[in-house]
């Protein structure tokens, strides 16, 4: 899996694009490659946002364009991480099952393990 590109797409609030640059540092540091471009990426990850509730649908909203994308081929994983799956991770598990994978905020540190 290693040798897959990774884009993060940060959504809502600056402690997700601080969750975000995390992730991307120990991302690289495991080996994994990241991209800018959503379009070259193996695996996609979106770090959610739940402070209100227009960050909440623009989180959701995000999730079914990117599970889109997923099933027409352009990318092969999608990942949703951040306070959404904090939140509401069963309910998400249930209605999203396009979704490999659901990471709270306490799981972010253990990002590559999951991958």
């Amino acid at each position: 899996m290693k040798d897959k590109k990774i884009h993060i797409v940060s959504l809502g609030c600056p402690k997700n694009l601080i969750d975000s640059e995390v992730m991307v540092s120990i991302l690289i540091r495991s080996g994994f490659g990241i991209t800018p471009h959503a379009e070259a990426a193996d695996i996609i990850i979106i770090n959610t946002c739940t402070f209100i509730l227009p960050a909440k649908e623009e989180s959701i909203d995000e999730i079914f364009q990117m599970a889109e994308w997923k099933k027409n081929g352009r990318c092969r994983y999608l990942i949703v991480t951040g306070c959404l799956p904090q939140r509401y991770g069963t309910v998400l598990e249930r209605e999203m099952p396009e979704v490999d994978l659901f990471l709270g905020t306490g799981e972010i540190p253990k990002i590559a393990d999951f991958i």
